[in-house]
């Protein structure tokens, strides 16, 4: 019997966690270890300032913005196409700003590793629970623009969440397929408009999470139209439930 063909997805994957792992290599000899908050050699992370991360510990509905119990979706806010609940962890300000920025743009991505395992353990003490069929899928990148950066630090801080809930990930299955202007500079009315119909589920990949549980990973968030965004083309995929998890909140 001929073993099967590997799929253009299989191709990207490999290639992807290629990429990933000579980043590693490389970054442990460019970016020794420096504490992003008051550059302290030594460790990413130092006490002192560990001290200082402020949390993000309002609950919100994602599609208001507005307070809602545990960060479910109000009822009236709620559509077939919207997620089921949010939940961030931090602020994106002071140290946690830093060490995304450092990450994302200059390349120091380990800068992130001791917030993503207080981030992991934030989730599982506050009691959301993933089913252990959950998926975990980080929000894409295009993919001229991770040719650009060189990796997506949202697949990065959701490889470290899956990992620590012995969850599966798949960062093939959502694609970005319209190259968006950066959501930073523009107003909550311009950031819903310029991530419309921004994503869609791989032809491929959506006998994968057809009926099942997704937890949606993103670095940072604002408005919440990314994320809607996304949950929207993994609902028309078929998704039966979508957790939204945010590294922090601006």
């Amino acid at each position: 019997m001929k073993s099967p063909r590997p799929t253009i997805t299989t191709f990207y994957s490999s290639v992807n966690n290629l990429f990933k792992r000579a980043f590693e290599l490389l970054s442990d000899l460019l970016f020794p270890a420096f504490c992003v908050g008051c550059k302290k050699e030594g460790q990413f992370l130092c006490p002192s300032c560990e001290s200082k991360i402020d949390y993000f510990t309002k609950e919100i509905c994602i599609v208001c913005q507005k307070p809602s119990i545990k960060g479910f979706t109000h009822h009236t806010c709620a559509t077939k196409f919207t997620p089921e609940r949010i939940y961030s962890v931090f602020f994106y300000h002071g140290i946690v700003r830093k060490a995304i920025l450092s990450a994302k743009y200059g390349k120091a991505y380990k800068a992130l590793d001791p917030l993503i395992d207080i981030f992991s353990e934030s989730i599982a003490e506050s009691g959301v629970d993933f089913g252990l069929e959950s998926i975990v899928i980080p929000i894409p990148l295009h993919f001229l623009r991770k040719i650009d950066r060189g990796y997506n630090q949202a697949e990065y801080i959701a490889d470290r969440l899956a990992k620590y809930f012995h969850l599966k990930i798949d960062t093939t299955a959502l694609k970005r397929q319209t190259f968006t202007s950066k959501q930073a500079k523009l107003t909550k009315v311009e950031r819903k408009r310029n991530v419309e119909n921004a994503f869609v589920v791989s032809a491929d990949r959506v006998s994968q999470v057809k009926g099942k549980d997704i937890v949606l990973v993103d670095d940072i968030e604002t408005s919440g139209a990314t994320m809607l965004s996304a949950s929207k083309a993994l609902k028309q995929a078929g998704c039966r439930y979508i957790y939204c998890i945010a590294f922090s909140k601006d």
